[in-house]
Parts: C-alpha cells; sequence; structure tokens
C-alpha cells in the first residue's frame, strides 16, 4: 500500500483549524431533515497543481435528496443533486492558492428548510502525490490529532482505487488494554471516480484519548489506517 508521497508538508495542528460540525444559517438545523448529511473532502492535503487543475477540490455530502442544490463560496456555481444519496461535487480554484490553507464553505440548498453550510479547509502542501494502490484509505489526519480537533473536524476517510458502485464499509475502532470496541460504521456506493469519502465525528460528546484504528472495505479490498488522540489539555 502506497501512502503520500510528498517533497515537503507544513504540518499545522488541527485545532487551528477551527472547522466544527455543519449549520443552519438560522441556526436551527436540528429540526431539519438535512441534519443527516454531511460533507466529506476526498483529500484534505493537496498540491497547488491539484487544486487549480482537472477536478480540483473533490468533495462528497451524503443523505442528499433529489434536486437538492449545492454551491461552493470558491466559485458560487450552482449544481444539483440528481439522486438521492451521496453527493459528489468539485470545485477548481482559478489561480494557485496564496496561503497554506485554502478555507470555504459548502452550502445546502432544499426548499424552504434552513440551508446547510458546510465548513471546509484543504491544507496546501509541495510536492507529488503519488499513486496508490487499489483499495487504499487515506485518512487525515494521518497519525496524530487532539481530542478536541477530533471532536471539532473528526477523521476525514477516503477509499481510493475501489470498482465504481461498489459499497464501501467504513469502521472506526478504539482499542484498549481490553481489546478493541467498534465506536462507528458507515457505507457509501464508491462513485464513478472509483472513490468514496466519508467523515468521523464523534457526536456523543468529547472522545477518548488513545488508539483508534480505521478500516475499509470494498468488495475484497480491504486497507486500515491508525491514529493517535492525544489530550488538549496536559494531564495532571
Amino acid at each position: 500500500m502506497k501512502k503520500l508521497a510528498l517533497a515537503a508538508s507544513i504540518a499545522l495542528g488541527l485545532s487551528a483549524f477551527g472547522v466544527g460540525p455543519a449549520t443552519a444559517s438560522d441556526g436551527s438545523n436540528q429540526d431539519s431533515v438535512m441534519k443527516e448529511a454531511d460533507l466529506a473532502l476526498k483529500y484534505r492535503e493537496m498540491t497547488p497543481l491539484e487544486v487549480t487543475q482537472g477536478k480540483g477540490i473533490e468533495f462528497t455530502i451524503d443523505g442528499l435528496k433529489k434536486g437538492d442544490e449545492v454551491t461552493t463560496s470558491l466559485d458560487n456555481e450552482l449544481q444539483t443533486a440528481e439522486k438521492d444519496g451521496p453527493y459528489d461535487g468539485a470545485v477548481v480554484m482559478e489561480e494557485k492558492p496564496d496561503d497554506t490553507n485554502v478555507k470555504f464553505t459548502v452550502t445546502v440548498k432544499r426548499g424552504d428548510e434552513p440551508d446547510r453550510v458546510f465548513d471546509a479547509r484543504v491544507h496546501i502542501i509541495e510536492g507529488d502525490r503519488g499513486d496508490y494502490d487499489d483499495g487504499t484509505l487515506v485518512m487525515d489526519p494521518e497519525s496524530t490529532t487532539l481530542d478536541e480537533s477530533l471532536y471539532q473536524e473528526g477523521l476525514n476517510l477516503t477509499m481510493v482505487n475501489c470498482s465504481s458502485k461498489d459499497e464501501v464499509l467504513f469502521q472506526v475502532f478504539k482499542e484498549d488494554e481490553e481489546g478493541r470496541s467498534k465506536v462507528w460504521e458507515k457505507r457509501q456506493l464508491a462513485g464513478e471516480d472509483e472513490s468514496a469519502s466519508v467523515r468521523y465525528m464523534p457526536r456523543d460528546g468529547m472522545p477518548d484519548t488513545g488508539e483508534y484504528e480505521a478500516v475499509a472495505t470494498c468488495g475484497d479490498l480491504e486497507d486500515t489506517a491508525s491514529v493517535t488522540v492525544n489530550p488538549t489539555e496536559p494531564q495532571e
């Protein structure tokens, strides 16, 4: 399995990102039938060339309905979901970013319901992504994060090079002295780009610190990635 092959990367603590769960424009998102929708980026680390050429920044929003309207603050172009289920969108930047982070929002409109606004941020890196083997799980953050950052931003999980229309099962396990227990799972069909992207967000409060393992399965392909969650506040 090949991971990112990057010449250089600027490491930033996720606690500086400040990206939390999506909100409705009038604060009533808990009453919206869109509350199950969630945004995941295909890659949360991209090169300047990747964000300005080809498909650009790719994202997936789960839980949409046919006719839902999607816009991003980067181009304000209207995109429309053509079917129920996960929606794959993309936005190409016109110029290479000056900053090491590209911050933007993705807005979903559904009839008279409150808008659902997702905050997103792509970290700009230098180098070459390289190639991935079939069925590779790309996770961000890759190895370590803080409990507060995990609660606010979650784990971005993408299974790449998986047959289009195959169902991908994503699972997250918490490891401890007694073994491991499953804390979350989600299924998603791979899109035409032969990938599926989801985001694990702890919903029941601040997550426990320690070791976590993400597992993605697509047909007979399976890959895993581990992350250590450290306390934001120093332990006494």
